[in-house]
């Protein structure tokens, strides 16, 4: 009896033994299993340390709020909106020409998510954001579509914030960029562009229609108020006259009066003419 007695102590302390071992190794693995797990990835998890939901996002936010008439272009009563999608140096100066400029129009006399004061807008995309190469902060990215059949590409420059990419600038290709244009208007007393004599610059009447032109480079973008856009005039040999080719071969043609560049004359492809004055 003492022998089954022992024996059978001996075989109830290894039982204890070994759930007590059992546990303590359960515990562990639930531990170290839980200080490596890492949260779910984002849109632009494994690109450098920037760790933001993807530039196009903000892209897209932007057109749809543009769509749904809430843009923060054209409007003077919501700063935070501006801020929303820009960079404080555009938002800046977007918010200033919005409350602050003289004329009829500021200096974004056309709609800046296209480049146009008349849309048909057609295949339009937006693409990927591209993160830069050398600057994991700045990125990139197109918005492609065909207004009036005309190809066109408008780039969105970004760089990351705190907690969102933001818009540094949108360049348009030949007819300038939103914040060289803005610039160029952020003049010390704000004068309207359109008050200088000597250059071919500002808002004109053409016959029953206007336009505003603005220097880009060595030539002049002109607005139509009516019309497909941007048309890019040059210098000609004639320190008075200024001409835009056309897809057909033909040249629309400013001359002015003299080097005040405030009368003259348009003529058009058809031979008809029409007289310009600049608006004061």
């Amino acid at each position: 009896m003492k022998t089954i007695f022992i024996t059978s102590l001996a075989v109830l302390l290894a039982a204890i033994g070994g759930c007590t071992f059992g546990k303590t190794t359960n515990t562990n693995i639930t531990t170290t299993g839980s200080s490596n797990s890492e949260p779910a990835a984002t849109p632009m998890s494994g690109v450098g340390k920037v760790n933001l939901p993807a530039p196009e996002t903000v892209v897209q936010a932007l057109y749809k709020a543009h769509d749904a008439q809430k843009s923060p272009f054209f409007q003077s009563k919501d700063r935070a909106l501006v801020d929303k999608f820009f960079s404080k140096p555009l938002a800046d100066l977007i918010w200033k020409d919005a409350t602050t400029h003289t004329s009829d129009i500021g200096a974004i006399d056309a709609d800046p998510l296209y480049d146009a004061q008349d849309v048909e807008i057609k295949d339009f995309k937006i693409g990927t954001g591209k993160i830069d190469e050398k600057d994991e902060k700045k990125a990139s990215v197109n918005v492609t579509f065909t207004n009036f059949g005309e190809p066109k590409t408008i780039k969105f420059e970004m760089s990351a914030g705190t907690d969102a990419w933001k818009i540094d600038n949108i360049v348009y290709g030949s007819s300038g960029s939103l914040l060289k244009w803005l610039k160029e208007a952020d003049k010390p007393a704000d004068t309207p562009a359109n008050a200088v004599s000597g250059v071919f610059e500002g808002k004109y009447n053409v016959g029953t229609t206007s336009c505003t032109v603005k220097k880009v480079g060595q030539n002049y973008a002109v607005r139509w108020a009516k019309g497909k856009g941007v048309e890019i005039f040059k210098p000609t040999l004639d320190a008075l006259a200024f001409n835009a080719g056309t897809k057909d071969g033909e040249v629309n043609s400013f001359s002015f009066d003299d080097e005040n560049y405030n009368t003259g004359t348009f003529y058009r492809t058809d031979g008809t003419t029409f007289p310009v004055s600049r608006v004061n």
